[in-house]
């Protein structure tokens, strides 16, 4: 019996039963967990409710993001982009330092949501075959999407190459390099179905920009806005063949070294693309109320937030690059009728609940979202903001 209360506890901690737009606060025969009176006990039950909410946050992490498995990362590597130390630093994911737990009461807000938002994916280019044509073949950039990524709306997309500048001994032969100081001319045209008249593949519009090349350094990221193109994409996933890219630098000499196309390369292209969720409507409840606050040593009994670091590195999560640890928090305790005037609106409805009714279980009354970076299926690397991970409060309910 104390194993299935342990267990219910912990699916509750992340709305386990819950699915995208539920409200997870329904009440449950068998949600209350008492505190034997006996500490060894007492300790032993927390052990045990640590443990298994471990495993719901982890059913949690890949259901929220759309994953039927932790993905596999057998020979991978990050790869060296400007934007990943960008993101790191930003919201601090490098430290890793949960934060301290003060024990007391605290002053919240109810916010609730299910799905992962997700914001930014970072395409990795794929390996693809050179498109012949008649003046020449040209070189071809592939990135694929997973199919929860393409549910999302575009709202910005741009194709970032690195550009070798003329002091670096991987463009080529260091005569061409001081004769090709002038601009470098990019030309990008998406792939479509079908064939030319002459046999050739089929091209969309071209879209040139000119960018200086890097004097006396090894070169430089340069940008390319693409969302119309990627938008189709999203909207045509069938249609996604890849754009060929021209690169030239005014010369009658062609150097494809000018700009790094191989995908296994130190300085590989790649796309960063902002999306929005194109269903805005979120299940979202706004309430003023109070929660209290417990560490391992304290002898409450009543319905309290304790602390839980989750360790993905534990977990063996390699796919995960941050954060590496983060609190998530758990509830447990009592819900005595003493203790119900701290919340006066579930009081009144636990009036109005049939006779049998064991009463109100400790839940969790606030969640709030971590930010995470990670690897997808598709290996490409994806930033998302997941709600409801960290318990910022529990109550009865």
């Amino acid at each position: 019996m104390i194993t299935r209360v342990l267990l219910l506890s912990s699916l509750m901690l992340l709305g386990a039963f819950d699915g995208p737009g539920q409200q997870q606060h329904g009440r449950h025969p068998h949600g209350k967990v008492a505190y034997a009176s006996n500490g060894c006990n007492a300790c032993r039950m927390h052990e045990e409710i640590r443990a298994l909410s471990l495993e719901a946050i982890k059913e949690q992490i890949l259901s929220k993001l759309g994953l039927k498995q932790a993905p596999n990362m057998t020979g991978r590597a990050l790869p060296r982009i400007p934007p990943i130390s960008k993101l790191m630093d930003m919201y601090g994911m490098q430290a890793d330092q949960p934060q301290p737990l003060e024990p007391g009461i605290t002053h919240h807000e109810e916010v609730d949501e299910f799905a992962a938002k997700t914001e930014t994916v970072f395409a990795l280019a794929q390996p693809h075959q050179r498109l012949r044509h008649s003046k020449g073949s040209l070189d071809v950039l592939y990135f694929k999407f997973s199919d929860k990524i393409i549910q999302h709306r575009v709202t910005r997309a741009e194709l970032s190459l690195w550009i070798w500048g003329t002091g670096s001994r991987e463009s080529g032969d260091p005569e061409l390099d001081q004769e090709t100081e002038g601009p470098v001319s990019i030309t990008l045209q998406r792939i479509l179905r079908g064939t030319t008249e002459s046999g050739g593949p089929l091209l969309g519009p071209p879209l040139t920009t000119k960018h200086p090349r890097p004097l006396e350094r090894r070169g430089a990221w340069v940008t390319v806005e693409l969302r119309r193109m990627v938008s189709e994409w999203f909207k045509h996933p069938r249609d996604n063949l890849g754009v060929a890219l021209k690169i030239s630098d005014g010369s009658h000499r062609r150097n494809s070294r000018l700009v790094e196309t191989n995908p296994g390369a130190e300085f590989a292209p790649y796309l960063e693309v902002q999306t929005q969720e194109l269903d805005s409507r979120r299940g979202a409840r706004i309430k003023r109320n109070v929660g209290l606050n417990c560490d391992e040593a304290s002898q409450e009994t009543r319905c309290c937030r304790y602390k839980l670091t989750v360790d993905f590195e534990k977990f063996g999560w390699d796919w995960i690059i941050a954060p590496k640890k983060y609190d998530a928090n758990y509830c447990s305790g009592d819900c005595p009728m003493a203790f119900l005037p701290a919340y006066p609106n579930t009081h009144i409805v636990s009036l109005a609940e049939p006779p049998n009714n064991t009463g109100p279980c400790c839940a969790p009354r606030k969640l709030s979202e971590i930010t995470m970076l990670y690897f997808d299926n598709e290996y490409q690397i994806v930033f998302s903001r997941l709600p409801g991970m960290v318990v910022e409060r529990c109550g009865c309910s």
